[in-house]
């Protein structure tokens, strides 16, 4: 071979080797490095706590004295579960966010909590990019919001990617006014799915790849998960997780191929303020930073904004309609909290509040909607719409014994996790034993409670407040019994269709935050006395 032929084919084999480099280069082995840190700053579930957005404000202002690379994402949950937000459906919220200024947030499940409408209304409002790869129209095969969104810093590209827990698409405000269903998260297909947009994303030119999601870290033998969308995939090279209100500073999860991906999340209600760092040798890691220990001073713009939004919201609230003895807590003694979990007493108050108000003989209120505390003193309207945020409405129905006791074995089939589709009851009582399998089956095409299956119960000896002798009796299998409970539940089968079963009385009794305080003053003469002083023994775990 002559030496011109030689180096010829030389320099070809090695553009070829660099082509090759380069194509790896994209991919999620070795990415580009910055040249200046990237800084990510998130939330998670922060469910109206306003008072936390002045503070994530100044961390953000602080970190950009460091690098011109700052960002801020929001992992979902935030325009319900407070005073702002239920007053003003959500509205009041964007508005503060816009000012604070995102660029990327993810679809909560509680942002379809005033309806999928309003919904789409708050998330057309919000100026930075809402994400969810896994919502789909089931109609036209369309994707309402898109999967990700790629910002380029300098020279390096990170695309968002958002996940929605599938848990979301129990909510029939997802279907059309005859109950055909439009939207669905994509439970069954949900990793493949994941997988499609990361690699489409990083076909893009993404160096990096970040999850913003909104999934959970448990309950993964039910529906998808953050550490399964981790495990299941590969690309990813990061995920902000939330929904479960865990906090994570720190965790490596393996991927598909055995590679570690880091897992985050900040808690709820602005517990901290999250910091995802890739350093200029490409590292990721991330941090917490605590917000309440007096070392972050919170912006004054913000915090301006912030308070007056508050007042214009409050006064409309602000005045007092009764007095308590007691703390009704949705937390035990510890402070750790228990309502999606075992009985309280605040989930007593609610619950009698609507049997009572309604007449009928049972009442089941899900824990997940049971948000705050009402403490010894004073209660304020605002107190009340605090403890149920969503505005729901108060209905009632009807089913048999045999409804009912497969209703409480769906309710309890998550222990002993949480699960905001625990009930707390009133007119009826009865004992749980979780350490036996749970028979309950959801439907996997629906995502909805389907039956319970064959196979010893958890729950047992159920019994039913009669109403003339106030004396607890057995239940009657057979007998059909009037409940009730709030609209989301038993008319748009909220809470993974647990009450799909149940005849629903279609008239409105009212709403849920007007009937507590109904209770309060006329039922109670304005005073929570020392009956609701602990829970009432209505619901009795074996294993405690």
């Amino acid at each position: 071979m002559k030496i011109k032929d030689f180096l010829a084919s030389l320099f070809v084999v090695m553009s070829l080797f660099l082509v090759a480099c380069n194509e790896e280069n994209n991919g999620n082995t070795t990415p580009d490095l910055p040249n200046k840190p990237i800084v990510i700053l998130y939330e998670n579930d922060v469910h109206c706590s306003v008072e936390g957005y002045p503070y994530l404000v100044s961390v953000r202002n602080e970190c950009l004295t460091g690098t011109d690379y700052v960002s801020t994402v929001s992992c979902g949950d935030f325009a319900s579960g407070g005073l702002v937000g239920a007053i003003s459906k959500g509205e009041e919220i964007v508005r503060i966010m816009n000012y604070v200024g995102y660029d990327a947030v993810v679809l909560g499940n509680h942002e379809l909590d005033y309806g999928a409408t309003q919904m789409f209304r708050l998330t057309d409002s919000l100026d930075a990019p809402v994400l969810c790869a896994n919502l789909k129209n089931v109609q036209t095969e369309e994707f309402p919001y898109p999967a990700y969104h790629i910002i380029s810093y300098g020279d390096v590209d990170i695309a968002y990617i958002g996940f929605t827990t599938t848990t979301s698409g129990t909510a029939a405000s997802l279907n059309d006014e005859q109950g055909n269903q439009l939207y669905s998260f994509m439970r069954e297909n949900f990793y493949v799915n994941a997988q499609y947009f990361i690699d489409e994303a990083r076909g893009k030119g993404a160096d990096y790849v970040i999850a913003l999601s909104h999934l959970g870290d448990s309950q993964k033998d039910i529906h998808p998960n953050s550490t399964g969308l981790i495990a299941n995939t590969t690309g990813l090279d990061a995920v902000i997780d939330g929904h479960d209100h865990h906090v994570i500073e720190e965790q490596f999860i393996n991927n598909k191929e055995g590679n570690p991906v880091l897992l985050t999340s900040s808690g709820s209600n602005f517990q901290y303020v999250g910091k995802l760092t890739i350093g200029t040798n490409g590292e990721i890691r991330s941090s917490l930073i605590n917000i309440a220990n007096g070392d972050i001073v919170p912006d004054n713009n913000t915090e301006q904004f912030v308070n007056q939004v508050k007042e214009e919201v409050e006064s409309l609230g602000n005045f007092v309609i009764g007095h308590s003895d007691v703390d009704l807590t949705i937390y035990d003694e510890n402070g750790k909290r228990i309502v999606r979990k075992q009985e309280t007493n605040i989930g007593d108050f609610c619950a009698d509040a609507f049997r009572i108000f309604t007449g009928a003989d049972i009442a089941l209120v899900n824990g997940g909607g049971i948000r705050k505390n009402i403490n010894k003193g004073e209660i304020l309207f605002n107190d009340l719409y605090n403890v149920m945020p969503f505005g729901d409405m108060i209905a009632t129905g009807s089913l048999t014994g045999q409804q009912l006791l497969d209703v409480l074995e769906f309710a309890v089939s998550y222990l002993p996790a949480e699960a905001g589709v625990f009930m707390q009851v009133s007119g009826l009582r009865f004992k749980i034993n979780p350490d036996i399998p749970s028979p309950a089956v959801i439907d996997p095409e629906s995502e909805m409670f389907s039956h319970v299956g064959d196979g010893e119960r958890r729950v047992s000896d159920v019994e039913i407040l009669d109403k003339q002798s106030g004396e607890y009796k057995e239940v009657d299998l057979s007998h059909r019994y009037t409940m009730a409970t709030l609209d989301y539940l038993i008319l748009e089968l909220g809470g993974s269709g647990i009450f799909k079963g149940v005849e629903p009385n279609p008239t409105y009794w009212g709403a849920d935050i007007e009937i507590l305080r109904n209770y309060l003053e006329n039922s109670l003469g304005g005073t929570i006395g020392a009956e609701y002083s602990k829970p009432q023994g209505r619901i009795i775990i074996s294993n405690q």
